[in-house]
């Protein structure tokens, strides 16, 4: 087991492209966090082939921690307390040396020490909470004035005022909260593939609906069908290809295709920019991530569901509750969805709160279910893996959009 716990979060540009991913950990266990996922391959798993930014200790930089990556897999974040000293200056020429990538972590209204930096790094997060557009553009202004080739990343975006100041100013990089809870638009649609897909949810959670019929009504939709085969073939079966909804429903039994049926939902949203390809992943990675959080009184297929439709307001720009008019959940799945109640909401709030980085407060509520809090880093990196081999097949790169302003 290892003695750490790490979360990403996705960095987009401004045309609403994936740039990368901020990868934070936990260490419950000396300082070693960063050495052990590369030598596990953790890390290389969750950075997903992109740059990763990973935050530094002054104990990493003097002991060559990020020396064992390969160049343009990280960017080296200082910590903002840092100052310059000569072990700290020569542990930061041998990372230039090696090809590695420098960047300031957390810089606001006020300067910070690790400032005197700015001449050897390449990036600046920058908190987009400081304060209003001109407080930004202050502080843009003070960090490019000693390093006119600066590429900023705004930190901390949580609404669309904060979104829209940084892009004006030119901000390459952009991460928050702000991308993985859009404003639902009530007259937004669904496609009818995505339609017909949950009124079957309804059909295959019923017990007297036999298998025979559900793959009779399921075929009535071709491309439901073709999505659903695609799906299923994805996943780890021994090998064994599947080429209709029966052998399908055979292969994986009726709960584990009801979970499928759930994942063909969130993949059948149309992705135009990397942030929708990230809130369909991060869907699916939530409802595998409550899926492992089994105990008493919690069922996994339902943990599984009201992880991932926790994010589908957010996926296809609805209201919640009209979403789940559409779809014949347990009362107990809907009391967790709508009004954060009743033994499922626990799933909810511990998977926000380590999506945020926030180990402290996700390990007492995993505790409170019943649930070994050692275990939750692996649920994680359970949870991106299982999400990548379901969706491999489903979400194929497509050219960026912009991210669009609310109107």
């Amino acid at each position: 087991m290892s003695d750490f716990a790490l979360v990403r979060q996705p960095v987009f540009g401004g045309t609403g492209s994936l740039l990368g991913y901020d990868i934070r950990f936990h260490e419950t266990e000396g300082a070693g966090s960063f050495a052990q996922s590369f030598l596990n391959g953790t890390f290389d798993l969750v950075r997903n082939r992109l740059p990763a930014f990973v935050s530094a200790t002054r104990d990493q930089l003097l002991g060559d921690a990020f020396l064992v990556a390969e160049p343009g897999s990280v960017i080296v974040m200082l910590p903002a307390w840092l100052t310059p000293d000569t072990e700290v200056n020569e542990a930061l020429e041998r990372l230039r040396a090696a090809g590695a990538q420098l960047a300031i972590d957390e810089v606001g209204a006020e300067p910070v020490p690790a400032e005197a930096f700015l001449p050897l790094v390449q990036w600046v997060r920058v908190d987009s909470r400081s304060g209003d557009p001109a407080t930004v553009n202050a502080i843009c202004d003070r960090l490019t004035a000693q390093g006119s080739s600066l590429r900023l990343v705004a930190a901390h975006v949580e609404e669309l005022d904060q979104y829209e100041a940084t892009l004006e100013r030119g901000f390459d990089g952009f991460q928050g909260t702000f991308f993985s809870r859009p404003e639902p638009l009530p007259t937004a649609d669904m496609p009818q593939s995505t339609v017909a897909a949950m009124r079957l949810m309804g059909l295959a959670r019923d017990q007297t609906v036999s298998d025979r019929q559900l793959e009779d009504v399921i075929a009535t939709d071709p491309v439901l069908t073709f999505q659903l085969i695609r799906l299923v073939n994805s996943a780890a079966l021994g090998g064994r290809g599947v080429a209709s909804i029966g052998q399908a429903l055979r292969l994986t039994g009726r709960s584990a295709f009801l979970r499928w049926l759930a994942v063909a939902v969130a993949a059948a949203r149309k992705c135009t920019s990397g942030v929708d390809q990230e809130l369909v992943r991060q869907a699916v990675e939530r409802g595998r991530l409550c899926e492992q959080l089994v105990g008493s009184r919690r069922d996994a297929g339902t943990l599984f569901l009201v992880g991932l439709f926790s994010l589908l307001d957010a996926v296809f720009r609805m209201p919640l509750a009209d979403i789940l008019e559409r779809v014949a959940l347990s009362a107990e799945a809907n009391e967790a969805l709508i009004d954060r109640t009743g033994p499922y909401a626990d799933a909810i709030n511990f998977a926000e709160s380590y999506e945020l980085g926030l180990f402290e407060n996700a390990s007492e509520i995993a505790r409170e279910m019943g649930v070994d809090p050692a275990k939750v880093g692996e649920f994680y990196t359970n949870a991106i893996t299982w999400a990548a081999q379901a969706l491999g097949a489903s979400l194929e790169s497509q050219a960026a959009a912009p991210v669009k302003k609310a109107s």
